[in-house]
């Protein structure tokens, strides 16, 4: 299927449900599956690089009429409408409109942080970036938070947001697994970059226990912490 020059319509989505479905590996499906068991829609078993390169093809041809086709009935779908999205040749402001349509189909760790590693922001863009993040952050729905969590984690440890970014970390509400995780993850890039301020933070004692020590643990397992440093924040595990 020559995925740059589709007329995207219902037929042609159909048929192109059909072309993804060739790609499936039932042994890799039910793998994968018990990695992203939050997933609401079936999974095909596609290879995430797989689901790149069709998603670049796609980028390639009429990316907003495959969105308007999109009608996802599948993980993978999900994916690619995801990873579509995010490789859309437009400015970020104008591509605001076709994120806020994609995050709903956020059900799952993979799909979020496959978007948000393709989204790639030019440095100009940042503060764009920036106030859509706080915007979602504090969200109720799990992904939705994730997601702006792990954009800013990405793109916005950086002088002119990092600290702003690690104060709004510090007020989330991480009462949800992968909310935890995200943000302890994200601690655990920040104290690379932002040592002195993500210590700051762990002494505070308002960011959650629970994800304090997650944090704490994703650091000392990170190579690039010194084995004196990975030593300093034991002392911060509560």
């Amino acid at each position: 299927m020559e995925l740059s020059d589709v007329k995207w319509n219902g037929k042609t989505y159909a048929e192109f449900r059909e072309y993804l479905s060739s790609f499936a590996d039932k042994k890799y499906r039910d793998f994968h599956y018990g990695l992203c068991k939050t997933s609401s829609y079936p999974m095909m078993g596609v290879r995430l690089p797989i689901m790149q390169k069709i998603a670049s093809e796609i980028v390639k041809g009429k990316p907003l009429l495959f969105l308007t086709a999109s009608s996802v009935q599948s993980y993978e779908e999900a994916m690619i409408r995801g990873l579509v999205t995010a490789k859309l040749k437009m400015p970020l402001a104008e591509k605001l409109v076709y994120i806020e349509e994609f995050l709903p189909y956020i059900d799952n760790w993979a799909v979020c942080d496959s978007f948000c590693t393709a989204l790639k922001p030019k440095k100009n863009e940042l503060y764009i970036l920036f106030e859509f993040c706080r915007e979602h952050v504090f969200s109720q729905n799990t992904y939705e938070t994730r997601t702006a969590v792990v954009l800013m984690m990405r793109y916005l440890l950086t002088d002119e947001f990092g600290e702003d970014v690690i104060s709004i970390w510090e007020n989330i509400d991480c009462t949800e697994y992968y909310v935890s995780m995200a943000v302890a993850w994200a601690f655990s890039e920040s104290f690379i970059k932002f040592r002195e301020k993500t210590l700051e933070v762990f002494s505070s004692g308002n960011t959650d226990v629970v994800t304090q020590n997650r944090a704490i643990q994703k650091i000392r397992d990170s190579y690039r912490v010194s084995d004196s440093d990975k030593d300093l924040v034991l002392g911060f595990k509560r």
